[in-house]
């Protein structure tokens, strides 16, 4: 059964051959202590990030940082498949934890429809039934909140981030679920999907934010979900 959720940011520099600067070095630390203490009553840790195709990984898999200038590889489980960027992300999270347990992941197409999504939901509740789960949700909000955010500014980021947050902070699944793709798309937030697969999954949880920061423009927060 899922036992938890813990929600991280998807951003490169989570990982800290990507962040030389340090710059995202609170989200990680409050990322992996989360993680590290939600571990203790799991058996199993299922990471799930949005990307461009809807791939399991069974045994967990291979990150690597190389496409950001990175030198790293980041490993989970005993798989050998190659990991995208979200994937690498939660690896890298997961594996700082000490984390040495069963592993899968999940790769949720950002293109993917309501109903995909709610399959995916069922396939994850599938996958957790004989082991206590904790899932690792990777994904960001919004990177449309300033000028320089990635996706420039649209007046409606804000209010959008801070519907999220209070969703995720109240473990309600029902509003996360109701988000709009086209609103996400369109300010560019690409942790709907993964956060709907979850969400689906799980029903009404008991929530707690941890931290919410925007650096970049871009919104980014730490979370758990205690089912």
């Amino acid at each position: 059964m899922i036992s938890a959720v813990v929600f991280i940011p998807a951003a490169p520099l989570m990982c800290p051959d990507i962040d030389v600067e340090a710059l995202l070095a609170d989200e990680r630390a409050a990322s992996i202590e989360l993680v590290a203490e939600l571990q203790q009553n799991a058996e199993q840790i299922i990471v799930i990030g949005s990307g461009e195709s809807t791939t399991w990984f069974e045994q967990g898999g291979i990150g690597n940082t190389r496409a950001f200038g990175g030198v790293s590889h980041y490993v989970i489980g005993s798989g050998r498949d190659e990991m995208p960027q979200a994937l690498t992300v939660g690896a890298c999270v997961v594996s700082a934890a000490g984390w040495a347990g069963a592993v899968k992941a999940l790769v949720v197409d950002t293109e993917t429809t309501a109903e995909q999504r709610g399959v995916l939901a069922k396939e994850l509740i599938a996958k957790s039934d004989d082991l206590r789960t904790l899932i690792v949700a990777v994904g960001d909000g919004s990177a449309t909140r300033t000028e320089k955010a990635p996706g420039y500014i649209q007046p409606d980021a804000l209010d959008f981030d801070a519907a999220v947050v209070h969703a995720i902070e109240n473990g309600d699944s029902a509003a996360i679920v109701a988000i709009e793709q086209s609103t996400a798309d369109r300010l560019w937030c690409r942790g709907l999907p993964t956060w709907q697969v979850v969400a689906q999954a799980i029903g009404h949880a008991e929530g707690t934010l941890v931290l919410e920061s925007s650096p970049f423009g871009v919104n980014y927060l730490v979370a758990a979900w205690r089912v």
